[in-house]
């Protein structure tokens, strides 16, 4: 076990003051991680991950709909789900940019992330769809839309979507239910 002097002093972790020993790659001894040493950040492993986590959480709070960070999430996002499924994908930042609006486009209410309350309305949050998803995420086959839109669309075709829609229209009125949500 290497513990990280800088000349005769033994580095401590500046979360919990323990004595840092590097973690070598491969190895179950250590409780730094070398990168971590490198770059000068002195947290032992467990409070350098307690540290990220609040980092990351911080700037999630702060994130708004259209930011850089926003669109590099949904960009990144969509590069994971084209690799896992195999599908075609060639996305930039600024072709969201482009095409990234403050409503969502079928339904036209806000779009909204990182809600201050406990709710986190998720439906309200902007998606990246693939119009035709086989085709990938390709610029001229997406639409930024809400999860809920992009939810709805998910498994059938607009054909399929509108018998459905026409199916529950034609059931409230004959039960005599009045839709509230439109």
């Amino acid at each position: 076990m290497r513990h990280i002097n800088r000349g005769n002093t033994i580095k401590r972790c500046t979360g919990c003051l323990t004595d840092l020993t590097i973690k070598e790659t491969g190895s179950d001894i250590g409780n730094c991680y070398a990168s971590n040493y490198k770059n000068a950040i002195y947290k032992c492993n467990t409070c350098f991950i307690i540290f990220a986590t609040s980092k990351k959480s911080k700037w999630r709070k702060e994130k708004i709909v259209g930011s850089s960070r926003h669109l590099s999430d949904l960009v990144e996002g969509a590069r994971a789900r084209a690799r896992k499924h195999d599908l075609p994908f060639n996305l930039k930042t600024k072709d969201l940019r482009k095409i990234i609006t403050t409503r969502c486009p079928v339904f036209g209410f806000k779009f909204e992330i990182n809600k201050q309350d406990t709710t986190n309305n998720w439906q309200n949050s902007p998606t990246i769809d693939k119009i035709i998803p086989t085709k990938g995420y390709v610029k001229d086959n997406i639409i930024v839309v809400s999860c809920l839109a992009n939810t709805i669309k998910n498994s059938a075709t607009p054909k399929q979507i509108l018998k459905v829609g026409n199916f529950y229209k034609k059931l409230y009125e004959e039960k005599g239910i009045k839709d509230e949500t439109c």
